[in-house]
């Protein structure tokens, strides 16, 4: 077990590098997690602004605005004051006023003209209100022309406002809407897997493949196959140790709350096939870079760069179509697609099953590839050598 004991022997100088990552995932994973929990928020279609209604028309369609909007604002008592009105608005009092003219009835339901409004600069809850009114007018122009009473029109649209719907959920998927907590760890653990494992495999491989250590290798009495299966060996050590302290982590922080997912199973698949996609990249990178100097310029460029565009520092639903076309072509992306998905669902339907595993298979083809490649280009440095 010579060439073993070199391998980890060789890990142990890059520890200090491996706590590091570890650190750095830590850190990203409690300030995310921080940022992104939700806060208590007002819903906008239940906040009540105050506002002003100007009748100068006095009829019923003026009237039934006013206890329309009353429904849903505070309507203040304000007299008809340009100089008042501005005061009011440059304080904040009221946020939004409505002028009703004479003959509203109509210039509004036959002429189609708008009613003067005037919001507070740069709010957009102005919009809103903008909304209620279009929306009373609309219904109230439909009824009148489908042959109720301007009176009866009117009732009915404030009556049909008192109504509330029963909703219903389908499935208990997330029903409060919420992200676990350990959902973030797991959406940062692809950026620690590739920087440790790529880094500090292939810091070792260059070692081995300097030209006095392989001929040593070659003088040895260890043939050529046990050297590669400790060498092997050694990946699979450094690999699943490495997973194994990544998911001890969020078992670790939330205990119970992980264990008892649904998809417990499914998340420590996912991170294992992501963990098969490191060892791969980093056996592939090894055989391309040839020099220490380099190494940390060329797996920063990877990590970084795959997981700015994968959706592990910038998650996917705000990136543009033309950054999802091209992280289809990543193994990342497939990671984070799954953990987006269990992260929504607690429990999974046949459908999100079967594009569950098309994420994992997705995942050990890109392993297979990078593995494929680098022992082609392993065996043409052989045979060049030769």
């Amino acid at each position: 077990m010579t060439v073993f004991k070199g391998f980890l022997t060789i890990t142990k100088r890059n520890l200090s590098i491996v706590i590091l990552y570890f650190a750095i995932f830590l850190t990203i994973s409690f300030i995310i997690q921080k940022s992104s929990n939700p806060t208590e928020t007002t819903s906008f279609s239940q906040e009540r602004l105050n506002i002003a209604v100007i009748d100068r028309d006095g009829g019923k369609l003026a009237e039934g605005l006013t206890k329309y909007l009353g429904k849903f604002h505070n309507i203040k008592d304000i007299p008809d004051d340009q100089s008042i009105l501005q005061d009011r608005l440059f304080y904040r009092e009221i946020y939004y006023v409505v002028t009703i003219p004479k003959n509203f009835e109509y210039l509004c339901l036959e002429q189609g003209k708008k009613l003067p409004v005037t919001k507070v600069p740069g709010s957009t809850s102005g919009y809103y209100v903008d909304q209620q009114i279009q929306i009373f007018l609309t219904d109230v122009n439909i009824m009148v022309k489908s042959g109720f009473s301007l009176s009866d029109a009117v009732q009915k649209v404030q009556k049909n406002v008192s109504q509330k719907a029963d909703v219903s959920l389908l499935d208990t998927n997330n029903a409060n809407g919420e992200t676990p907590d350990y959902a973030y760890m797991f959406q940062y653990m692809p950026y620690i897997l590739l920087s440790i494992l790529c880094y500090v495999l292939s810091f070792i491989m260059l070692s081995f493949m300097q030209p006095d250590m392989k001929k040593r290798m070659l003088c040895s009495a260890v043939s050529s196959r046990h050297q590669n299966l400790q060498l092997v060996l050694g990946f699979a050590v450094i690999g699943i140790g490495t997973w194994i302290i990544c998911t001890l982590m969020p078992i670790f922080m939330y205990k119970r709350e992980f264990l008892e997912s649904a998809n417990f199973h499914y998340y420590l698949m996912n991170s294992f096939c992501i963990m098969l996609v490191s060892l791969a990249l980093a056996f592939l990178i090894s055989m391309l870079v040839h020099h220490e100097d380099l190494i940390s310029a060329v797996v920063n460029v990877i990590t970084l760069g795959m997981s700015f565009i994968c959706g592990v520092f910038v998650t996917l639903d705000i990136m543009n179509k033309t950054i999802k076309t091209l992280a289809h072509f990543l193994p990342v992306y497939w990671y984070e697609i799954n953990n987006s998905l269990l992260s929504r669902n607690e429990s999974l339907s046949p459908v999100q099953l079967s594009s569950l595993w098309k994420g994992y298979g997705m995942q050990l083809l890109f392993a297979i590839t990078f593995l494929s490649v680098a022992l082609i280009i392993s065996k043409l440095k052989r045979q060049t050598e030769q």
